[in-house]
């Protein structure tokens, strides 16, 4: 059974369960030609029609690419399989010109873990960073702390008490040997890899500035973790700035205020085009 097109993305194509594209007939030089939506852990595309209706009030004669990531996609799928569920949203990237005018907003780790992998195949097919004009890291990067990780996974567990109390012990005996399995192998976890990607120049040019929105309130990501992060991207060269909100969820800073959350997309944006 086909199941319903949330409202917001009902001129959306889906290319695939974890993807949605809109091609407007229009064109603009001002406007971004691409925006590249890569949603956090287990976000529906009913989540992520909220932005889009936003960048497509903003931006109306933008392309739209969501992309969207779930808790098994993070955790327990493999590297081939991964691609496989972006591969129709890296084709599209691929046939991106050089001098096209790209905006990346991906959302907390899951969409920072998904973006790095995209970024990735473009680099291992082209040769070349993505050519990314701007980009926004929304409520991310942040570490793999023991229970930052057990309220993300929590998030889909089932409501019964039961089932529920039953999830969270697993997961808190699953972030052990993950943690545990990292170790033995002398690796970085996924969210310490994730973080020192977004500010590998071979990945992301330095010439893309980059936008962090995040929340002292958000109880999944440290707003202490994201502003270290921004600090050691400017550092390296990138052009840095922030908008810090201080009552607002984790990725929910567009609930609490969506006239500032769009104008600081639009700041953004004014500082490229």
């Amino acid at each position: 059974m086909t199941s319903k097109v949330p409202p917001g993305l009902e001129h959306f194509s889906r290319l695939n369960q974890a993807i949605w594209y809109h091609q407007p007939t229009t064109t603009s030089t001002t406007e971004p030609d691409l925006v590249l939506l890569v949603g956090w852990m287990d976000a529906t595309p009913r989540h992520m029609s909220k932005y889009a209706i936003g960048y497509e009030k903003l931006y109306p004669s933008a392309r739209i690419l969501i992309v969207t990531t779930t808790q098994v996609d993070a955790a327990f799928r493999t590297h081939a399989a991964n691609l496989k569920r972006v591969k129709p949203a890296v084709d599209i990237l691929y046939t991106l010109p050089h001098d096209t005018k790209l905006l990346v907003h991906f959302f907390s780790n899951g969409g920072a873990f998904t973006t790095n992998m995209m970024a990735k195949a473009y680099k291992e097919k082209m040769g070349r960073a993505l050519p990314i004009t701007a980009m926004i890291l929304d409520s991310t990067p942040g570490r793999a702390t023991y229970e930052a990780t057990i309220r993300a996974f929590s998030v889909a567990l089932p409501k019964n008490i039961i089932l529920r109390i039953l999830g969270i012990l697993f997961l808190r005996v699953f972030f052990i040997l993950y943690k545990l399995g990292y170790w033995l192998q002398g690796k970085m976890d996924l969210v310490d890899k994730a973080r020192m990607d977004l500010n590998d120049k071979c990945l992301f040019d330095i010439d893309a500035p980059r936008m962090y929105i995040y929340s002292v309130a958000d109880d999944m990501v440290d707003w202490r973790f994201v502003e270290e992060h921004g600090e050691e991207a400017k550092s390296l060269g990138y052009t840095i700035d922030r908008e810090k909100f201080l009552k607002s969820g984790h990725a929910a800073h567009l609930l609490i205020d969506p006239d500032r959350y769009w104008e600081t997309v639009q700041r953004l944006w004014s500082s490229v085009s």
